[in-house]
């Protein structure tokens, strides 16, 4: 089995609790395939954010994707 990857941005909610006994929580809240949109969707969850304890930030990752040798030509990988 082949193994295709992608660049992908992932929104990170942060919350900040400083009673608990854990101060951050991190919370995956939505992911886009461009940093530009990453960017655009960010915008519209702070501006929706009226809570002083919450922030988010972008974080890029890998995205694997498992697919079946038949489906690939031994030269290129779909994407």
């Amino acid at each position: 089995m082949k193994v295709r990857t992608k660049d992908v941005w992932l929104i990170i909610k942060r919350t900040y609790w400083s009673g608990d006994n854990q101060e951050n929580w991190f919370d995956c809240v939505e992911q886009a395939n461009s940093e530009e949109h990453a960017e655009s969707k960010k915008s519209a969850l702070e501006t929706l954010n009226n809570e002083k304890r919450v922030s988010y930030l972008i974080i890029k990752s890998k995205q694997l994707d498992q697919i079946k040798e038949s489906e690939v030509d031994d030269d290129t990988i779909p994407f």
